[in-house]
Formats: C-alpha cells, structure tokens, sequence
C-alpha cells in the first residue's frame, strides 16, 4: 500500500516535471537529454515489471494506478515512432498533453470553492466564531491563492481569465478579512 502511493506521487511528479519541460519554448538540448533518460528509465521499469511488452503493447501484470494507465497509454500511441530519434520526447508529449485541461479544471473549482465558502459564511455569519472562523478566513484564503496557481499552470487563454477572476477572489477575501 505505502509503495503504491510511493510511486504515485513519484509518477506525478515525474510527469509535472516532463510537462514543465515540454511546455517551455526556447529549451537546450540539455533539457531534452533529461525527459530522455528519465522516460528510458520508466520505460525499463514498465518492461521489468511486465505492464508493458517489447512491442508496445499492455503486458500481462495488471496496472494498479491511473498514473501508471496514462503512461502505458502514451508509449502505446506512440509506438509507431519507436525507430526515431526524440521517441522518448514524443511519449511524454502525449503523456502530459491535457494535464494543461486539467490545471484549468482545478482552478474553476477553486472559484466555485471560494463562493461556497463566501456564501455560506454570509448565510452563517452570526455562527461563525473561534475555530470555525480561522477555517473560513482559510477558506476565503487558499481557495483563491490555488486557483492562481493552477491557473497559471493552463494553457490557452483562459488561463487569462480564470487567474484574474482568481485575483480578483482573493482581493475580495482580504476585503472581508479587513
């Protein structure tokens, strides 16, 4: 249980990395080197661990996490390219190529989080005190602070919109925090 989560997290990390990479313009060849020998090695694993066969293919081990799915998926939809140069650069742009969709998931729900907490702390504003207050103030707070965050972290325009909506939520908190 505890190795499972363990790989999780480094599976995503790795991907964050791989998409910080990748979505940057301008990059060195250095910088390709790295996503290079970091998919070669999640490759190796994938084949000692027989999720994935020789020939790009599901192997016979089950997969257990989503991460893991989405990396067997990408080395599937590539495998056509195997023979080239900059493959491992190809698998890992089909790796993260709707993590930006998501990151402007994450931020619409941190705008609908803040005006739940925003509104529930008016209809519940004479209840509020002591411990329950700290954790709306909080609220009012990370909701909007997350949401810049993963705004920024999207693509397309509106990321441009989602983040200054975002701001303009977390202006709004420390209006009511004032």
């Amino acid at each position: 249980m505890f190795g499972r989560l363990i790989s999780m997290i480094y599976l995503k990390a790795i991907r964050f990395f791989v998409h910080s990479v990748l979505k940057k313009r301008g990059r060195k060849e250095k910088d390709y080197k790295e996503v290079n020998k970091v998919l070669k090695s999640l490759h190796k694993t994938l084949l000692d661990n027989e999720q994935l066969n020789e020939d790009f293919t599901e192997g016979p081990e089950p997969v257990q996490n989503k991460s893991s799915k989405e990396l067997i998926a990408a080395f599937i939809a590539v495998r056509e390219k195997r023979q080239e140069e900059d493959f491992y650069i190809e698998v890992g742009r089909a790796w993260v190529k709707d993590l930006g969709s998501r990151n402007l998931k994450a931020s619409f729900i941190c705008v609908l989080g803040f005006f739940a907490v925003w509104f529930g702390g008016m209809l519940l504003s004479e209840y509020i005190s002591g411990v329950l207050g700290m954790i709306y103030i909080l609220g009012t707070l990370i909701f909007p602070v997350v949401g810049i965050y993963y705004a920024f972290r999207g693509q397309r325009a509106l990321k441009w919109v989602l983040a200054a909506v975002n701001i303009f939520n977390l202006l709004t908190a420390m209006q009511i925090i004032h």
